[in-house]
């Protein structure tokens, strides 16, 4: 195999976590349009080969210093993030909102980047070792590690999109009710946080 089709199995690989979080925005925002289901991909896809970029260009001291502290700053954003769904959910249900104000509030830009960088963050000093993990051969021009960022950057979109129109579906298979969506959302995401900080401490492998 190539150091394309190992860059199309780390992007895969890489995109899991955007697909889990990509399921929850398809899930509590099941009403935006699809263009903005299609921003939150790309905004997932840039960030995710990104990240690997900042890392290879900046080297491995800056890199060796990011990986201490990532996991912590994913788990601080995805816990923000999720508690916030989390309050907003727990808050519907006691209010006992009627159906007109039974709906999740806009995604904003704001939060489509604060989950963008909190799950993509650890990614950060993969750049250092990007040439090793694609296999690269020792007559390589260069130009290989950037296409590998972007075959990263457009796999993790194409995993994205398709995570967000699943959680669409989700969200109709639970009548669309944002309660039940809020809460649910911002349990995985406080999970995936909690995850990537156990990850990051070398709890679990």
């Amino acid at each position: 195999m190539n150091w394309i089709g190992y860059s199309l199995i780390y992007g895969v690989a890489l995109a899991m976590d955007c697909l889990a979080l990509s399921i929850v925005d398809g899930l509590v925002y099941a009403k935006e349009k699809k263009r903005k289901f299609v921003l939150i991909a790309a905004f997932f896809g840039l960030f995710q080969g990104l990240f690997p970029l900042i890392g290879f260009l900046l080297g491995a001291a800056f890199s060796r210093w990011i990986d201490q502290v990532d996991h912590w700053i994913g788990f601080g954003l995805l816990l923000f993030i999720g508690g916030k769904m989390i309050y907003e959910g727990i808050k519907a249900v006691i209010k006992k909102e009627d159906e007109e104000n039974d709906e999740a509030k806009p995604l904003t830009l704001k939060t489509i980047v604060l989950q963008s960088i909190a799950d993509s963050i650890d990614a950060f000093a993969i750049g250092i070792t990007i040439k090793a993990f694609i296999h690269l051969p020792e007559t390589a021009a260069g130009y290989e590690v950037f296409v590998s960022f972007g075959i990263i950057a457009v796999v993790t979109f194409a995993i994205s999109l398709v995570g967000l129109f699943g959680g669409k579906l989700i969200n109709k298979l639970l009548k669309g009710k944002s309660e039940a969506t809020n809460i649910l959302g911002g349990v995985v995401l406080v999970t995936l946080g909690v995850l990537l900080l156990l990850e990051g401490l070398n709890v679990i492998g």
